[in-house]
């Protein structure tokens, strides 16, 4: 496997079977990127800096820089926090609009009964991937990816990743929600993220994740995912293999994985003929820095109180 991170300037290479590594300046959080912004932009608009002395285009540069950097944030910010913004949405709607309540209640019930994330192809809208705000994402984060060898179109993956850090933001970055995918590098090849079941009961975030091609993580929907019998589609299945579990050992400087009571993807794998690929993807432990939650803390029981809902 092939490893390069531009931050240690390493590269350490053997054979093996087909691998992805991933890497990500995730930790750069209050270190925006200055490549991908040209200077004196504003918001997409050049600022005139005809007529005006070296110290003011100096100053106009610093001022877009910053209005660039702050819109950045912001979009990121509204991407890593869409689930709770989509769930503040909804109780806003259902408190202070009346006449909708009725309608709400019902899409609420289609939330829990609608049969499209479990159905191995879902409601994929490919135009998502185009939105301006993918931009920011990928300016943020700088997502690299590094591939030992290429990828067959013609074949079925399945894609392990690790590690799951606080909420896998590179692993969405890997399943293409930026444009910046694994199908971005490979034309032809259809790389379906999967997630756990209870992100499609949050409402209007799982409509979200449905058009981003996301589905649930569960034996059966993996099973149609990969199986042609379902559709025409030609599938590759993305998983991070360790979950909720793996969740809560995303501290920086560490990368635990929880594999033993995780190997149901190995076994739909085998079972649909499917090359398994190995994906590291750094820095996704750094993207947060996790509070002491060692069995017994108040932190750890409150982390497993969640989960166990």
């Amino acid at each position: 496997m092939t490893e390069t991170s531009p931050r240690a300037g390493r590269d350490t290479r053997s054979a093996s079977s087909p691998a992805v590594c991933i890497t990500a300046t995730g930790e750069q959080a209050g270190e925006l990127s200055r490549w991908y912004f040209r200077p004196l932009l504003v918001v997409g608009i050049r600022v005139p800096t005809v007529g005006f002395s070296d110290e003011w285009t100096a100053y106009l540069g610093r001022v877009s820089d910053f209005l660039q950097e702050t819109l950045t944030t912001a979009m990121v910010t509204v991407w890593a926090t869409s689930p709770l913004l989509a769930l503040l949405l909804y109780t806003f709607l259902m408190v202070y609009f009346k006449a909708l309540r009725t309608l709400l209640v019902v899409y609420l019930l289609f939330c829990f009964f609608d049969p499209r994330p479990y159905d191995g192809v879902g409601r994929r809208i490919s135009h998502i991937h185009k939105l301006p705000i993918w931009a920011h994402v990928n300016a943020y984060f700088q997502p690299k990816m590094v591939f030992e060898e290429p990828l067959d179109p013609r074949k079925k993956y399945v894609f392990g990743a690790h590690p799951h850090g606080v909420i896998s933001y590179v692993a969405q970055l890997i399943a293409g929600t930026t444009g910046l995918g694994i199908e971005s590098h490979f034309p032809g090849l259809v790389v379906r993220g999967v997630t756990m079941p209870a992100t499609f009961c949050i409402p209007l975030f799982r409509d979200y994740a449905l058009a981003m091609g996301c589905l649930s993580c569960d034996r059966n929907s993996i099973r149609r995912i990969l199986s042609d019998r379902h559709h025409k589609l030609h599938q590759s299945l993305l998983i991070v293999v360790g979950g909720a579990d793996e969740s809560m050992l995303a501290h920086e400087h560490s990368a635990d994985l929880v594999l033993l009571k995780r190997r149901g993807f190995v076994r739909e794998a085998i079972r649909a003929g499917c090359d398994l690929v190995p994906i590291y993807n750094f820095n996704e432990n750094s993207i947060y820095k996790l509070v002491p939650n060692h069995p017994g803390t108040l932190t750890h029981r409150f982390e497993m109180a969640i989960k166990s809902v």
